[in-house]
């Protein structure tokens, strides 16, 4: 059988930054961490960070006339043009972009940022709107909390908004949370007007929207921007990440608070640089890589391999089991999968297992009412030779089955 293959998904341990440059960074870094005596990162830093990652499209709160200012005192922190531009605005025109400007906090990946918000904002008991699927760690994490997550029905385009309406009615929640840029586990973009429905009738109830945008990055194309008009109507927050498979043992995202303040929302920003959960050395060396311009041609890379192998398997897949069916990610990580009738994902899973592969059954991305006749594929982060292998390894398995109860 040789090696496990694990398709479930999870952090490489290599990345596409060698690890050999990472580590040098490291060390660049060793020396201001240490003399500045501070174990987070200041205003200054912090602010570039979040104006670099909305350059590169990861964080897309910021107002245009923003970019390049601090927390501190909405002074430039940029450079070069960034830093011209900030010094040919206006004061009033600096102010007013001050005031549309997100609050940004470091997290160990998005799942951390997420589990903020659930411990930060959420109590046991409360409602939290989400879609029908959606994301497995989402779900873990609410259900961690003791919040209650309650589907919405909808369709190909994202939520329905008369469901919607239905649902902020009948279960006054406390949040909704949505990827509608790039979805888990289907890798789906919604509509931007059912995008923009779905904020306006959240900012209409007084209720936070949270974006999960941690696969947005691995679009073709860029998702489009929040409106300012709906940023100015309700909170509008996000969550992002690093993808994994960029930086080997790296995990870096944050949360960032947009639009309106929402009421006792400043709790989600107490002790937000000591409990990043990201060194300072880690954050200093980020900005360095970010301020070179890498990120850019990385993610480019990173979204190259993550179309080229998830078309193969997906042409492996057409070859050995005819009789599953998908649609084709519009971006992501991952392929969601429907099993031949009859079929079940966990016991698929177990006897998968058994032949040297593991895989994230559909059940567990359900807040109810599961499909149990699916699976989520994660193969990016796996070699050709190995794709191959492992669409052996699950034909073998489904023909099992189905020879079993044929």
């Amino acid at each position: 059988m040789g090696e496990i293959i694990n398709w479930m998904g999870g952090w490489p341990k290599e990345g596409l930054l060698a690890a050999a440059d990472w580590e040098s960074r490291l060390a660049e870094a060793d020396a201001p961490a240490e003399s500045s005596g501070r174990g987070k990162a200041g205003p200054a830093e912090t602010a570039r960070l979040r104006e670099l990652l909305a350059e590169a499209g990861l964080l897309r709160l910021s107002a245009p006339e923003a970019a390049g200012t601090t927390e501190a005192d909405g002074t430039t922190g940029g450079t070069g043009a960034g830093r011209a531009a900030g010094g040919a605005a206006s004061a009033a025109s600096a102010g007013a972009a001050a005031s549309r400007r997100p609050e940004f906090v470091v997290a160990a990946g998005a799942d951390a940022a997420l589990e903020r918000v659930a411990r930060l904002w959420l109590q046991p008991g409360d409602a939290v709107l989400v879609e029908s699927p959606t994301s497995r760690s989402a779900l873990q994490t609410f259900r961690k909390a003791g919040v209650v997550p309650h589907p919405v029905a909808g369709d190909r385009y994202g939520m329905l908004p008369e469901e919607l309406d239905h649902s902020l009615a009948q279960l006054q929640p406390r949040l909704v949370y949505a990827a509608p840029a790039c979805t888990d586990p289907e890798g789906r973009s919604w509509s931007e007007e059912r995008r923009n429905a779905l904020l306006r009738r959240c900012a209409e109830a007084g209720v936070p929207a949270l974006l999960d945008d941690r696969q947005a990055a691995l679009l073709p194309e860029p998702y489009p921007a929040v409106p300012e008009e709906l940023l100015e109507a309700g909170s509008v927050w996000t969550i992002g990440e690093l993808p994994p498979g960029l930086i080997g043992g790296l995990r870096f995202g944050w949360l960032a608070l947009g639009g309106l303040p929402a009421e006792g929302s400043e709790s989600l920003l107490e002790g937000r640089g000591a409990a990043a959960g990201v060194p300072l050395r880690e954050q200093l060396a980020v900005l360095s890589w970010m301020e070179d311009g890498e990120l850019g041609p990385l993610l480019e890379t990173l979204r190259f391999v993550c179309r080229a192998r998830n078309g193969l398997l997906a042409e492996q897949l057409r070859l050995r089991l005819p009789d599953l069916s998908w649609r084709e990610p519009q971006g992501g990580m991952h392929l969601w999968l429907s099993l031949p009738e009859g079929l079940d994902g966990d016991a698929l899973l177990r006897g998968a297992w058994l032949n040297g592969l593991l895989f994230q059954p559909g059940g567990a991305f359900y807040a109810a009412e599961p499909e149990r006749g699916t699976i989520r594929l994660t193969a990016v982060h796996s070699e050709e030779k190995t794709i191959r292998a492992g669409v052996e390894r699950l034909a073998a398995t489904v023909e099992e089955f189905l020879a079993r109860w044929g």
